[in-house]
């Protein structure tokens, strides 16, 4: 086990690293999400351009539901977005029984769209932690490609791409893997399999980087990858059975660097 801070275990060869899985909250951006009393009008607005054609009493009655409904995970996530109320009520879920109460059908179309309707851009309140760019940055100009791998309630990848976009990351990110396009949350492996399949590289070739120790680094280490404990928006840890600690980003990039130059 490493302690924190340490650099990682020499292995008596070079690592052929190939990928980095990358975790968000807490890591590539806040632990917390900011919420504020115009997320409702937003979000009231975004559920009526997704249900086109459906009478508007019905949709206001939605839109009703959906918001109160969705607030006492909204105020957890605010909190911290690691909080387990993702795992008590999936967003599929709520907004099935939203649907439901409302009279309307829960096709899997109309769900992915509400879906989306209820994940608001970040762009305007959440920014990167200080090195996020440019721990991706070097990550590719060490070879090697980003893949997202992230716990979320609302979003998808295409939620995340454009947040990304929006937020000047998009050209360092080559894939997005989250837990609503795996269909489970870590630590299910489901995340880091699919992250592995897109990329199409075996385990041994990834580094997991995240900043919780049950979430990222245990199931990552069970699948035989190598990892990096981050902590730029967390305390540091007491220990951890990652490869390397990193207290920063920049600090992260360097971790990276001296395992591929490993020998």
């Amino acid at each position: 086990m490493n302690g924190p801070g340490q650099p990682p275990q020499r292995v008596g060869r070079r690592i052929a690293l190939e990928v980095a899985l990358i975790d968000v909250g807490g890591t590539l951006w806040p632990n917390s999400w900011p919420i504020r009393k115009a997320d409702a009008v937003g979000r009231r607005l975004r559920i009526r351009a997704a249900m086109p054609g459906i009478e508007p009493a019905k949709v206001e009655a939605l839109a009703d539901d959906l918001i109160e409904s969705s607030r006492p995970g909204d105020e957890a996530r605010s909190i911290s977005t690691e909080n387990l109320v993702s795992i008590n009520s999936p967003a599929e879920v709520l907004i099935t029984r939203c649907l439901s109460r409302t009279g309307l059908p829960a096709e899997a179309d109309t769900i992915r769209r509400l879906r989306r309707a209820m994940s608001i851009p970040v762009s305007d309140r959440m920014k990167p932690l200080p090195g996020a760019i440019e721990l991706l940055g070097e990550i590719h100009r060490l070879g090697m490609r980003n893949v997202v791998a992230s716990n979320t309630y609302w979003r998808d990848a295409d939620s995340y791409r454009e947040d990304f976009r929006l937020l000047g990351m998009a050209e360092h990110v080559d894939g997005i893997i989250t837990s609503v396009d795996a269909g489970h949350l870590k630590p299910h492996p489901a995340v880091f399999e699919m992250a592995m399949r897109w990329a199409g590289v075996a385990a041994d070739r990834c580094v997991v980087i995240g900043n919780r120790e049950e979430n990222d680094i245990e199931p990552a280490l069970a699948l035989g990858m190598w990892t990096i404990l981050v902590h730029p928006d967390d305390p540091m840890p007491a220990a951890t059975k990652a490869h390397a600690v990193a207290p920063d980003l920049w600090a992260c990039a360097k971790a990276v660097r001296d395992m591929l130059e490993s020998e």
